[in-house]
């Protein structure tokens, strides 16, 4: 329990410095495109997911469902998160 407690503290900490750091880049989703698809052709690694997930949790309900014509914003992730979110992206997968 405690570790779901940190991974979710982590994601919102996570959120909220990608929402703060106020990131410019937006995306319009494509047809069949996923936070998967996305992290890997915009952040450079499809494992940072998690990341377009928290920045965009007031239109996205389900990481695993998206839908053409939604605007994403495109968080930086910096080095020293990268390891966070992807121990965060093996917890979600892990559900």
């Amino acid at each position: 329990m405690r570790g779901l407690v940190r991974v979710a503290a982590a994601a919102a900490a996570l959120g909220a410095a990608a929402t703060a750091a106020g990131d410019a880049r937006v995306h319009v989703v494509r047809p069949g495109e996923s936070l998967w698809t996305i992290a890997a052709e915009l952040i450079g690694d499809a494992s940072l997911w998690p990341a377009l997930y928290r920045a965009n949790r007031d239109q996205i309900v389900d990481p695993h469902l998206l839908h053409p014509g939604q605007r994403l914003a495109i968080p930086q992730v910096d080095a020293a998160a990268r390891d966070e979110v992807r121990r965060e992206a093996r917890a979600l997968l892990a559900k």
